[in-house]
């Protein structure tokens, strides 16, 4: 997320990462969100592991029903980009050993709607050993948008970064529900804080002639000042996309919110209104009516001391849920309660994905162990809703 050596260590621990250029689109608070109401109160029926250790995001095809997702090799210390089914069965490769693709950091994975493709971020073959560290998925320096087939056959790269400074780079690709267009997070210039230098984008994905490529490529910098973006998700008809960032004058890259930006008509509506919590990895469900993401709410967390150390020996998050226009936020996890019978320790809950019933979600949470120290995994979260 941030340039410092120091930031960057929670970003290749949790998959978090934090430009936007000043512009002159206005923000619309959502309306005061209001405890869920009792009709519509959402509980955790089961927590199950399905894959560890040392994974990364993943999406979950709705048309495969297959979940990909990123792995460490322990023998050659990269990520890899891997498919498996949502039981964590069948687990199967996809860019290990591949010529066609660079051999370093590859993940943050993103299915193309039809299921024939997989869109990912890979690290540049030219980037110097000491800074894969940088480029490990959901850090996303020194990388590039890559393309597969979803059988790891065939490779496309999409966009190019120069090594050369300043540092290039993207994260979390997602593409649209039609499959026509792509939506990412790049990093084009050193930027005026921390957290600087990232701008949104979005492209046409053009699929003809055997040569998946990209086209009309439109940069998007919503907000007051010079900051980071995430990009998430689009709805479900494609006209708005939801997204992350410390938007708001004087907001820190630790006090990130959740945005919802009209792509045609230009409104920009925060979703959570918080400058000094963390609020990230937003996805709506299926239908398109509620929002899951991560959010460090309800810990007190002192940001001061979170800048001058390394962020995982501060930093905690769970999973929430809330309707799509910002209300009824509801809290689902408590990985970080320890008496709670799903504790896990300290813990981060970062990226998570629907699954096509809209009731299940794939997670993923990294937290510390005591034998062998930070930690992993995806979990699978069944949901229970008393509507």
């Amino acid at each position: 997320m941030i340039a410092k050596n120091k930031r960057l260590k929670l970003c290749a621990a949790a998959a978090v990462l934090l430009f936007c250029l000043a512009c002159s689109a206005q923000v619309t608070p959502s309306p005061t969100p209001e405890p869920a109401p009792t009709g519509s109160t959402y509980t955790v029926a089961s927590i199950t592991t399905i894959n560890e250790p040392y994974v990364k995001s993943m999406d979950w095809s709705h048309t495969k029903n297959l979940i990909a997702f990123g792995k460490l090799d322990l023998q050659d210390r990269y990520y890899d980009v891997y498919v498996m089914e949502p039981d964590g069965t069948n687990e199967k490769c996809l860019t290990c050993g591949k010529p066609g693709v660079p051999q370093k950091h590859n993940g943050n994975p993103a299915w193309h709607p039809s299921g024939d493709y997989i869109v990912f971020t890979a690290e540049n073959p030219d980037n110097p050993v000491e800074h894969d560290r940088y480029a490990v998925p959901g850090s996303g320096f020194h990388c590039a948008l890559w393309l597969m087939t979803s059988d790891g056959k065939d490779f496309y790269q999409l966009t190019e970064y120069s090594t050369e400074r300043p540092i290039k780079g993207v994260i979390h690709p997602q593409f649209s529900h039609d499959g026509t267009r792509l939506l990412w997070a790049e990093r084009v210039a050193s930027g005026n804080n921390l957290g600087g230098g990232w701008v949104l984008k979005i492209a046409d994905f053009v699929d003809s002639d055997g040569a998946p490529h990209l086209e009309n490529v439109e940069t998007l910098t919503p907000g007051e000042q010079d900051c980071f973006y995430e990009g998430h998700a689009f709805s479900n008809d494609d006209r708005r996309i939801l997204f992350s960032g410390n938007l708001v004058s004087g907001q820190t890259p630790y006090g990130m919110d959740i945005y919802e930006f009209d792509l045609e008509s230009g409104e920009l509506v925060r979703l959570t209104t918080s400058d000094d919590e963390w609020d990230e990895h937003a996805h709506y469900s299926p239908d398109g009516t509620k929002i899951a993401w991560m959010s460090s709410t309800g810990f007190d967390i002192d940001w001061d001391v979170v800048e001058e150390g390394d962020h995982f020996d501060y930093l905690m998050t769970e999973l929430w849920i809330m309707d799509a226009d910002g209300s009824h936020p509801q809290r689902l996890t408590h990985f970080n309660d320890p008496d709670h019978p799903d504790y896990l320790g300290k813990t981060i809950v970062s990226d998570s994905s629907w699954g096509p019933d809209g009731r299940s979600l794939a997670v993923l949470v990294a937290y510390e162990t005591e034998r062998s120290g930070l930690n992993s995994k995806i979990v699978l979260v069944e949901l229970d809703n008393s509507e």
